[in-house]
């Protein structure tokens, strides 16, 4: 991707110190064009202000780009049939070359720090720009077949200066003499007012050159300081955004307005969720005039949700193509005291990891939870598999994992999920969707899904969460039938599963006999893999493993965070997520113990005498293996955060295209 050029020279600056124009002659050359650079070029160009070959030099050399000279080449239609139309003209620009995963560009305005991320986000090739005067890219564009104008050709533009010049003076006059009396909320009204018709003015001369935007009217008394949705800069900022988290592997974007009673520091914040902590994206600038018009983008991105509605939650979803693949966002936009707040979760197919031996098991888990899963078909392995845990610890990965390890032409396979976040092949997911009100009082949810399922003859079947007793009880049922369910729940461990059942009024001998496992699992971040020390264990942490009864092998070293310089991390010593699990096989003890007691510590206590190895003490062992800090296991991760705020944050986001995420709950 080409180097941020946004602190570059402008093309009036570099004009005037090449002494190619006077100061004064070039500011008001300038001041026509209302500082746009592509219709600065072509009022030099047309009224032959500046020499061509003088021109092309002092670009060339003033903001270091290479000049392509177009009219010289046969430019493939297929090569710029890559980029939309309408980005060709809003960039007014021309692609000209396609080799090695490389895209050539030719364009009129370099020191656009936009246009590149929109065509890598497009197309998934790199970007080399080079430069190339506003007609030359028409002529070129026309000479392959494409439709293109020029914009100020049609323009008569002889004895303009004069007439311009006079009627400036005049009205310069006429303003200066009003503004005397005028009281300055009108002035400030007035000012508004001008400035909407620059934009307006800037509008008709763009579209002149194929691009189309629209400015509300004055008429319409709408507040002026208010951005359109349709605006390009709304467009541009949504881009930034979504490449942002994709480069930084972010599972989340938290977009949210904090405003300034004052006035001086309202801002639109956004933040990003990496390897589990909320960070500042401090290089994503979001001007407060945008807030309501980068919220309506993103709902009329979704196609879903009601532009004008901004009292209720709406929820949505969003594809984009990121390097050729799709990406998926599921939105969420709350109404908040200042505007709307939005959370979009990042849904990365390609970063779903679908294969349960890869996903962080200690071996001896691992083997008892895939015997947990054989005999399948035929009915003879039923009952209820739960995985738990709170929101974002790997929930809904795991399950896939499960699924995909168990699916095979003989078995059919059912799941209802809200959303279906991912597709596997061979498996029939169903969107459920509580919103949808059916004929009289019934609604589409996990219960009536279920109930369908149940005369679908499935093997197994998928509920995305127990979240009522209605649910929970017929899936339990399902189980008790021959079937094999699988379900998440929210709670803390996997002993108090059962209180949670039994809380929403679940017999307890439905749960003793119908529950097969509990898999509780929590996400902790991954050491990096270039930076990560060894240490000796301190005292405190010598104690921590006798405590939950780990061993320590004389002279075992603890592993910590590394160099804060290390490139791989950012410095943060944490590269990706590592789980941690509880796996709570019911047996013959437990089941017994259910039906006289419920409570989470009596069951835990039985659990581990059967062999259950708990969360701290599964988490404490990757330790030793070196994926994980103490700190982490025990839910130091707060402290940690605090500690890294001190640090330097990057002033851009890492420069290689990485994948989101792939543990999501």
């Amino acid at each position: 991707m080409p180097a941020d050029t946004s602190q570059k020279k402008s093309l009036k600056d570099l004009i005037v110190d090449a002494q190619l124009l006077d100061p004064k002659k070039a500011e008001a050359e300038a001041g026509r064009c209302g500082n746009n650079t592509v219709l600065f070029l072509l009022r030099l160009i047309l009224k032959n202000l500046v020499e061509r070959e003088k021109l092309l030099d002092v670009i060339a050399q003033g903001w270091d780009i290479k000049a392509v000279d177009l009219s010289t080449l046969e430019i493939d239609p297929d090569v710029i049939k890559l980029v939309p139309d309408t980005m060709q003209k809003r960039y007014n620009l021309l692609p000209f070359a396609k080799e090695e995963g490389i895209l050539s560009i030719a364009l009129s305005d370099p020191r656009n720090i936009f246009f590149a991320e929109d065509i890598e986000l497009r197309t998934g090739l790199k970007v080399r720009p080079y430069f190339a005067f506003p007609d030359d890219i028409v002529a070129a564009a026309q000479k392959a077949g494409f439709s293109r104008s020029a914009g100020l050709s049609k323009v008569d533009l002889a004895g303009e200066e004069e007439e311009e010049a006079q009627k400036e003076a005049e009205e310069k006059e006429k303003k200066e003499g009003a503004a005397e009396e005028m009281p300055a909320g009108e002035a400030a009204t007035e000012a508004l007012e001008k400035a909407l018709e620059a934009v307006r003015d800037q509008s008709k001369e763009m579209a002149a050159l194929g691009e189309e935007v629209e400015v509300g009217a004055a008429a319409a008394k709408a507040d002026v300081t208010e951005v359109n949705s349709n605006a390009p800069e709304v467009e541009k900022l949504m881009n930034i955004i979504i490449l942002a988290a994709i480069r930084e592997k972010a599972s989340d974007i938290h977009i949210e307005p904090f405003e300034d009673p004052k006035g001086k520091k309202s801002k639109m914040g956004v933040r990003l969720r990496v390897d589990g902590l909320l960070r500042d994206a401090k290089y994503i600038k979001v001007p407060w005039a945008f807030r309501n018009a980068i919220i309506a983008k993103l709902k009329i991105m979704t196609r879903s949700m009601n532009i004008t509605e901004r009292r209720i939650p709406q929820s949505g979803r969003i594809q984009v193509m990121a390097k050729g693949n799709p990406v998926e966002f599921r939105v969420e936009i709350v109404p908040t005291a200042h505007g709307e707040s939005c959370v979009m979760r990042v849904l990365d197919r390609r970063s779903v990891q679908v294969d349960i031996h890869n996903m962080g098991f200690l071996p001896d888990t691992l083997e008892n939870f895939l015997s947990l899963l054989k005999g399948i078909g035929g009915k003879k392995n039923f009952g209820l598999i739960l995985v738990v845990g709170p929101t974002g610890s790997g929930k809904s990965t795991t399950l896939y994992g499960a699924l995909n390890h168990v699916n095979r032409p003989d078995i059919k396979i059912l799941t209802a999920e809200n959303p279906v976040e991912y597709n596997l092949d061979g498996i029939i997911q169903v969107p459920v969707n509580p919103d949808l009100k059916l004929s009289g009082d019934k609604v589409f949810d996990f219960s009536s899904a279920l109930r369908s399922f149940l005369r679908l003859d499935p093997d197994v079947i998928m509920v995305g969460e127990i979240r009522d007793r209605e649910t929970a009880q017929i899936g339990m049922e399902a189980a008790m039938t021959g079937h094999l369910v699988f379900s998440t729940l929210h709670t803390n461990d996997a002993p108090s599963s059962i209180a949670r059942l039994v809380e929403m009024k679940i017999p307890s001998y439905l749960v003793a006999s119908t529950m097969k496992a509990i898999l509780a699992q929590r996400l902790s971040r991954r050491l990096c893999p270039d930076c990560k020390r060894q240490a000796d264990p301190t005292p405190d942490e010598i104690a921590i493993y006798n405590e939950h009864k780990i061993p320590l092998p004389a002279g075992a070293k603890i592993y910590q965070t590394g160099e804060t310089d290390c490139p791989t991390c950012g410095g943060s010593g944490y590269k990706g997520r590592c789980p941690i699990h509880e796996l709570m096989i019911m047996t013959d003890e437990l089941r017994a113990l259910c039906l006289k007691e419920v409570a989470a510590e009596p069951l835990k206590q039985m659990a581990m005498s059967c062999g259950m190895r708990t969360l701290v003490q599964d988490g404490l062992t990757k330790v030793l293996q070196g994926m994980t800090t103490v700190r982490e296991v025990l839910g130091g991760a707060s402290e940690t955060a605090k500690e890294e705020e001190k640090k330097e944050e990057p002033a851009v986001p890492p420069a290689a295209p990485a994948q989101a995420g792939s543990e999501k709950g």
